[in-house]
């Protein structure tokens, strides 16, 4: 509540879903995460706009729904404009980003 409070997003929200895994417990991790989240949004009438798959959010930022991290990361530098040496934090910051820069794609708010 906190965080959507002070950075209140003032366009959609992206999600990337969570391919099902033979882990169950895993499973249940994952989608009570997304629960708290969707009440949080819910009591601030915001909500989750998109829905987005690993493969659908790989095709759109790199042209291929089974690129590897390091291609995704290479994709969003170049969407960005970084330079070729730009190092993200961890592949979950460039992960982040293609997933955000996929939201803009399919609603056609971005053209790359």
């Amino acid at each position: 509540m906190l965080f959507f409070r002070q950075y209140r997003p003032d366009g959609g929200i992206a999600r990337e879903i969570w391919p099902p895994s033979r882990n169950y417990e895993l499973n249940d991790k994952v989608h009570g995460a997304w629960s708290a989240v969707d009440r949080a949004l819910a009591r601030l009438d915001l909500v989750v706009a998109a829905n987005l798959t690993p493969s659908n959010v790989k095709k759109r930022v790199t042209g291929n729904g089974t690129a590897k991290k390091p291609e995704v990361a290479a994709a969003v530098r170049r969407i960005l404009r970084l330079s070729d040496d730009y190092k993200f934090a961890t592949d979950d910051e460039s992960d982040a980003a293609a997933v955000v820069l996929a939201y803009l794609i399919a609603e056609g708010l971005i053209d790359v």
